[in-house]
């Protein structure tokens, strides 16, 4: 799992807590997390 933020100045706390507003400020319209990999 990668916890490696691509905006760290953006972040508050761990990328897996980021709100969806931060996501979209920070990646624009991806529907996925890039920072957060997720087990499925």
């Amino acid at each position: 799992m990668t916890d490696k933020c691509q905006k760290p100045e953006k972040l508050k706390g761990k990328p897996s807590q980021c709100s969806p507003e931060q996501i979209k400020e920070c990646h624009g319209d991806d529907p996925n997390h890039p920072c957060v990999k997720k087990d499925k």
